[in-house]
Order: C-alpha cells, then sequence, then structure tokens
C-alpha cells in the first residue's frame, strides 16, 4: 500500500514527506532494541521517540516512515536529520493502539482485494 493512502485515510499530520514509498507491513514499539530486532525493511514503525536515534534506527532497518503517535514534540534537529537521510515524519494525536489498529485494517482490506 502506498504511504499517501495510509496518510489520507488515517488523517496523518506530513512533518517530512520525501516519498510515497509501498508500506508492506507495520511495526509498533518504542524500545530501540526491539525495534532494531524484529521490524522488517519496507515498514512504517509507530512510535513515541521522536528524537534523533529513531532516525538511525530507521536507517539501519530500512525503515522509509515513522509515525509518531500521542501528538509527540518533534524537534528541529530531528526533522532536519530525516529530511538528510530521506525519511518520512508523520504525526497524529491518536494513542499507538488506535493507530495501529486503523492501518491494520486498510492493509487488511487491501489484501483481500488483490
Amino acid at each position: 500500500m502506498k504511504l499517501s493512502k495510509i496518510i489520507d485515510g488515517c488523517r496523518l499530520e506530513k512533518i517530512v514527506f520525501c516519498t510515497d514509498c509501498k508500506i508492506e507491513n507495520g511495526y509498533c514499539g518504542d524500545l530501540m532494541s526491539d525495534v532494531m530486532a524484529h521490524a522488517e525493511p519496507e515498514c512504517i514503525w509507530i512510535t513515541i521517540q521522536a528524537h534523533k536515534n529513531s532516525i538511525a534506527v530507521a536507517l539501519i532497518k530500512d525503515i522509509k516512515s515513522i509515525l509518531f503517535t500521542n501528538n509527540v514534540t518533534v524537534e528541529k534537529e530531528v526533522i532536519k536529520k530525516a529530511e538528510e537521510e530521506k525519511v518520512n515524519l508523520l504525526r497524529t494525536d491518536k494513542d499507538s493502539f488506535t493507530i495501529c489498529g486503523e492501518i491494520y485494517c486498510m492493509m487488511e482490506a487491501k489484501t483481500a482485494k488483490d
């Protein structure tokens, strides 16, 4: 599913939008070591961890899109690093459980059509 479809369907705020990449799956986690161990490439990563280390983990795991929940503040240095590294940053005021459910339902509905 294209990232833009998720953005529109879930009404996400675009903080940094570099590319309308294909999202294969998702991963929700706030512990960096857990994300590094279990997230798959080309996923959308859902987290509250809005700091520069999140960009580094995304690069290690080939994650092109990070979605910050609970309307967390994203500092300018994080935005700048994401722009430099071409990592999409998104935000929602919804909690992680809610937005994960919404994205999951959208992706499953698309799979059922295919």
